[in-house]
């Protein structure tokens, strides 16, 4: 049986995290990005200043996720940010929840998902939204199973490439 372990990540994370962003969204997204936009999205979201700058921020608590101490995950949350679609006196945006291909099933991806939940009602939220890539049927499919709804969306870009994120709610009250 593997131990999975789920810990506060600290400025100490930036490498980690900029390194697990990078390879867990190349893992989901490569096929339908063009490599030169690719590339500059990763830098420009997951290079190693700006994940310490994100993380020296208290809004900004994240967790990391490691299987028999091999980090292979983490999840970050931005308090008090919203879209315009989110109701709630205190959102707090679920920015980041991510699982290496080679780690999910087995539960992880929900144990991730309960702590930043916990992290998020620990901070007074009252709800708790994401942004979601419209064709990107496995995680709407997790999200609907922890009890997300859809309420509005937004664009995403990735260089060049412009996309629609669908951005679901989950009410914490």
């Amino acid at each position: 049986m593997t131990t999975a372990t789920l810990r506060p990540a600290t400025v100490a994370d930036a490498a980690l995290l900029a390194d697990l962003g990078a390879r867990t969204f190349t893992e989901t997204f490569e096929a339908i990005c063009s490599p030169p936009d690719l590339a500059a999205f990763l830098q420009a979201t997951y290079g190693e200043a700006l994940q310490r700058v994100e993380l020296a921020d208290p809004s900004r608590p994240g967790l990391v996720l490691e299987l028999e101490g091999v980090p292979v995950g983490f999840a970050q949350l931005r308090l008090g940010h919203r879209e315009p679609c989110v109701e709630g006196a205190r959102p707090a945006e679920l920015q980041r929840i991510y699982l290496l291909r080679s780690a999910q099933g087995g539960g992880r991806g929900a144990a991730l998902m309960a702590a930043c939940l916990d992290l998020a009602r620990a901070w007074g939220a009252d709800v708790l939204w994401l942004g979601v890539w419209e064709h990107n049927d496995k995680a709407l499919a997790f999200y609907g199973r922890c009890g997300f709804r859809e309420a509005g969306d937004h664009i995403f870009q990735i260089g060049q490439q412009v996309d629609r994120d669908l951005i679901l709610v989950k009410d914490l009250a």
